[in-house]
């Protein structure tokens, strides 16, 4: 399937500030897949970022509504796999979620695929409700005793958790996304996010050839200072991670690639990563 992929930010996608600059072409052309949909684009996409916020973002993406389109059609369970969540995410963010979990209340994950995060909430007695665009991975959450939705404004009352794990480098609107958010947390609820790391060492090595750029769905990336300075939430919590534990290399496997790199050998892509390249932040409200 050809894909039109012509849509430019005239200013920055996160904080609108127009002290924008490109930094280089993404890799990423021909036959590719958009979550599990195969497509085929036809312009080259470019990695572009903000002075201001120091965020990162893509130039020459899919227009929103054809992109919802494509959610719909994928089947996000067959490309991203079903591991129990506790197993899959790093020690470090799994401790941080029990802890949060620990308060029971109600949760509401944001992109949750088949709800392996609210299976572990559900584990500490929370009421669990999950936003997915995926009809098939609705259908897995309802039979396992979630509330399913496909558009977060579905989702009734208030919540005292919110998750997006691997959400915001997909969203058009981040600004929106957290002011949804923050509208629907309860006093003192807490949303927790969690993305690639723009400020990290190996991505601002690797710039354009970075690793987590070269899903044509990835189109933004936020960096610590756009959830300091605009997100409207205060950071309690800024931790820094690997994407799973199947990423944690050990670490002279990250040196070696940039070496390599240094060495003209080959390109570095920041994988493996010299230093954790994700980062969960917990904004309270």
């Amino acid at each position: 399937m050809k894909v039109e992929n012509s849509y430019r930010w005239k200013s920055c996608p996160l904080c609108m500030s127009s002290d924008i600059y490109q930094i280089g072409e993404l890799s990423y052309t021909g036959k590719i897949s958009f979550s599990s949909v195969e497509i085929e684009l036809k312009n080259i996409p470019e990695m572009w970022k903000c002075q201001r916020c120091r965020s990162a973002f893509v130039q020459n993406i899919v227009a929103v509504e054809t992109a919802r389109s494509l959610y719909s059609m994928g089947q996000a369970g067959a490309r991203w796999p079903s591991n129990d969540f506790d197993k899959m995410k790093t020690d470090v963010v799994v401790q941080i979620i029990k802890n949060i979990f620990k308060s029971g209340g109600s949760v509401l994950d944001i992109g949750c695929n088949t709800g392996e995060l609210l299976d572990l909430a559900h584990d500490f007695g929370c009421v669990t409700s999950g936003v997915e665009y995926s009809s098939s991975s609705r259908a897995k959450l309802a039979s396992k005793g979630h509330q399913a939705y496909s558009i977060a404004e579905e989702a009734p009352g208030e919540f005292e958790v919110i998750t997006a794990f691997d959400v915001v480098e997909h969203l058009y609107d981040v600004p929106a996304f957290l002011s949804d958010c923050a509208n629907k947390l309860a006093e003192n609820g807490r949303l927790v996010v969690m993305t690639g790391n723009v400020d990290c060492l190996s991505a601002k090595l690797s710039g354009p050839r970075w690793w987590y750029a070269q899903f044509p769905e990835h189109i933004v990336f936020p960096s610590t200072k756009y959830f300091s300075d605009y997100s409207g939430l205060r950071i309690e919590k800024r931790i820094l991670s690997y994407a799973a534990k199947s990423f944690e290399y050990p670490k002279y496997m990250g040196l070696l690639a940039l070496l390599n790199a240094l060495l003209g050998r080959r390109k570095y892509t920041g994988l493996p990563s010299i230093v954790a390249d994700h980062v969960l932040i917990v904004l309270k409200k």
